[in-house]
């Protein structure tokens, strides 16, 4: 393995950055169209939501055993973890998107392949972001890409229905998303395992670091720097969770704005591309928790007007989608490139822990969502969301923004002193 301590090239962090294009654009598809699409190719609703539940609930498990695991790892041992991902994450999604006898067990058992390819294949991508470098401005550099091409893959999975001549077709949308999907993931990892050089000496595997891995999981807590920082991320993305979650309902009921729920979509994520640079370069000169406070505040500014929005106001809502997703860019970027940091000093002075620390960085984000959506759909039924009821309208703003609003305010509070 080469090893390089200058500063990277622009080069550099397209290569590292490429892969996430591909994967983003499964993000959408998995968690908006497939309940949907599986109920209109004929199973039960219920049984469509208990499936996909079962499915995303091993995540919370698979994540942080899946980062040990890399951590055992050689360099090539952890690239061929992300091959067998790629492999049987192309198997598992033909059968997935494309079922020729859908039942509730087919969606049980290729969604749970599918998860768990994607794992295989995002903590250990993830965990590179700390040994591509050792500068820790230059991390940012490598997440920012990173990021930067998730987000376009969002946009991208949202222009594709523009192309169709049904728009409302999803089997054919799966039909043109899958071999689109394929084709760039195999050329954006197979691009990236090829050229992408490493500044951090990965150890390999051996059994004095056997009381060491027993001891990770402690480690991680005792840390002060971790201690800081994943409190606040686990609150900070559930406070990114429920207007995630509840951005359909809110355009559709409250808003009626269902026609424009594409564009105002693609001012979001469009938002979060163009602010991304700006993010770099403000947390190289005031430090990366100055920038994320900075985003904080912006993103609680915005949805702060959303409580004087009502029925029809596209222009003002597209406005508040438009700014807030100017904190996009940051919320995704820069907490990442902390925990990069993170995972380096701690890897250094103890052994390997980079893929755990991502694993329980990727079952944080996926209990953060869990959380969102176990909470604030209960709730809104038990105000009589079946009914329309005023009272449930009430929750769903309070949910889709005065909640993120709270929440992002206590992260303010406990990132106050970081440094």
């Amino acid at each position: 393995m080469k090893n390089t301590q200058s500063a990277p090239s622009w080069w550099q962090s397209l290569l590292y950055g490429l892969p996430a294009w591909p994967l983003a654009m499964l993000g959408i598809p998995l968690y908006i169209y497939l309940p949907t699409y599986y109920y209109e190719l004929g199973v039960e609703m219920a049984l469509v939501g208990l499936m996909l539940l079962l499915a995303r609930v091993t995540d919370v498990f698979t994540d942080p055993l899946i980062g040990w695991w890399r951590d055992q790892l050689s360099h090539a041992g952890r690239y061929s973890l992300i091959g067998l991902g790629w492999a049987l994450l192309l198997l598992s999604l033909w059968q997935l998107l494309l079922p020729t006898e859908p039942d509730a067990l087919h969606l049980l058992i290729w969604a749970l392949l599918v998860y768990f390819a994607w794992t295989l294949i995002m903590i250990p991508y993830q965990a590179l972001s700390a040994e591509v470098t050792t500068h820790h401005h230059h991390k940012t550099q490598f997440t920012a890409s990173r990021e930067a091409f998730a987000i376009l893959g969002v946009v991208t999975v949202l222009l594709l229905p523009f192309f169709l001549s049904d728009a409302q077709d999803t089997q054919r949308l799966f039909e043109i998303l899958y071999p689109l999907v394929a084709l760039s993931l195999t050329f954006g990892l197979g691009l990236m395992i090829w050229r992408l050089k490493l500044a951090v000496q990965v150890p390999s595997y051996s059994k004095n670091t056997t009381k060491q891995d027993h001891q990770a999981w402690w480690l991680i807590w005792r840390d002060p720097q971790s201690r800081q920082l994943l409190p606040a991320y686990f609150i900070n993305s559930l406070a990114n969770a429920f207007p995630a979650t509840l951005f359909l309902l809110f355009v559709q009921y409250y808003l009626d704005l269902t026609p424009q729920t594409g564009i105002l979509l693609m001012s979001f994520f469009l938002a979060g591309v163009l602010a991304l640079p700006f993010w770099v370069v403000l947390s190289k000169r005031l430090g990366k928790y100055t920038a994320w406070r900075g985003s904080i505040i912006l993103a609680c500014l915005s949805f702060a007007w959303v409580f004087t929005l009502e029925s029809g106001d596209f222009n003002a809502f597209l406005i508040i989608s438009f700014l807030s997703g100017l904190s996009l860019g940051a919320d995704v970027a820069l907490p990442s490139s902390i925990q990069a940091d993170i995972a380096q000093d701690l890897s250094q002075t103890n052994g390997s822990i980079s893929g755990l620390l991502f694993g329980v960085w990727g079952m944080l984000t996926k209990l953060a969502l869990a959380l969102a959506v176990g909470l604030a759909f209960p709730l809104l039924d038990w105000m009589g969301w079946d009914q329309k009821t005023s009272a449930s309208f009430t929750t769903l703003v309070w949910l889709y923004a005065g909640v993120p609003i709270a929440l992002k305010l206590l992260v303010l509070v406990w990132l106050r002193k970081a440094r």
